[in-house]
């Protein structure tokens, strides 16, 4: 796997800029609070009310964060996928392996679907749980990033499936068959 040059911001769209710069503030204040953490504890710094909420904070955005790089990764295509089917396909029929791929991608949208929906639920249901480490972070707002997240991946997920079905391999593909198929019924 190559690794993507082009998350330069200067060619990204304001959304683009946004997920990943919250992605970025996320990870960043995790570090920050771990740092903070480790010097605690090891040069048994006398914090007053100790540095306990570090941790479970740290984990909370352990968690938020991983789907934030999640919406990156969609973002640039690289999310986990087995192309060994499609690839297999392709040598064969270029076209097969090309529905293979989009039948693959639709799979994927209505997964992200059902997962934001769930975390939607979840969101409303504890949106005034406190969190038991930190009782000033309330669970629905956990859940709420998840979510918000999940519905950035969704957007670049179709995004991608419109790159998908409108690249012109693919549309030449199914023209030239649609063409012989009509050729053949003549």
């Amino acid at each position: 796997m190559d690794i993507d040059q082009s998350l330069g911001l200067k060619r990204d769209t304001w959304y683009d800029w946004i997920v990943l710069n919250v992605a970025t503030f996320i990870f960043i204040l995790m570090l920050l609070l771990t740092v903070f953490q480790i010097t605690v504890r090891v040069l048994d710094l006398p914090v007053s009310g100790g540095a306990w909420w570090t941790e479970p904070l740290a984990r909370y955005l352990l968690i938020v964060g991983t789907y934030g790089g999640a919406a990156v990764a969609s973002r640039n295509g690289e999310h986990i996928k087995m192309t060994i089917v499609s690839t297999q396909l392709e040598k064969r029929s270029p076209l097969i392996g090309s529905i293979v791929d989009i039948l693959a991608q639709v799979l994927t949208i209505v997964f992200l679907i059902m997962l934001g929906y769930a975390g939607l639920r979840a969101t409303l249901q504890n949106w005034d749980t406190p969190m038991m480490a930190v009782g000033q972070v309330r669970q629905g707002w956990i859940y709420g990033s998840i979510t918000v997240f999940i519905g950035m991946m969704v957007f670049y997920e179709l995004v991608n499936l419109r790159a998908l079905l409108t690249t012109t391999d693919f549309s030449q593909q199914l023209m030239n068959k649609e063409n012989r198929a009509n050729k053949e019924g003549e």
